[in-house]
């Protein structure tokens, strides 16, 4: 994931700065959309939902998306050092696919 000052940068860079009559923005113009471009980006990224071909490091406690039949759809769970798929209520392997996972933000 980029950092918060390089993707400021790659916004600043490709920002128009003329509306689509060809007018100049105004300061308060800028900032809105500035505000709103930067709030979307945070938001898509805290909330998006990862591969689980591409796990968390080990032992840290994610949301796992199981498989949508699965008795319980949502789960806490965890990678142990063997690269398995560990339920972190109990400590019992997940045995249903999982579909993806997600970071818990604290």
């Amino acid at each position: 994931m980029k950092q918060i000052e390089e993707r400021g940068g790659d916004f600043a860079a490709n920002y128009e700065i003329l509306d689509d009559n060809g007018r100049r923005k105004n300061e308060c113009e800028i900032a809105r959309e500035s505000y709103i471009s930067g709030a979307k980006c945070e938001h898509e990224l805290l909330t998006r939902w990862h591969d689980p071909k591409e796990p968390p490091e080990p032992g840290r406690v994610v949301l796992v998306k199981r498989n949508p039949s699965s008795i319980i759809p949502y789960d806490l769970g965890h990678i142990d050092n063997d690269g398995n798929w560990v339920d972190s209520w109990c400590g019992s392997p997940i045995d249903d696919k999982i579909i993806g996972w997600r970071k818990i933000h604290e």
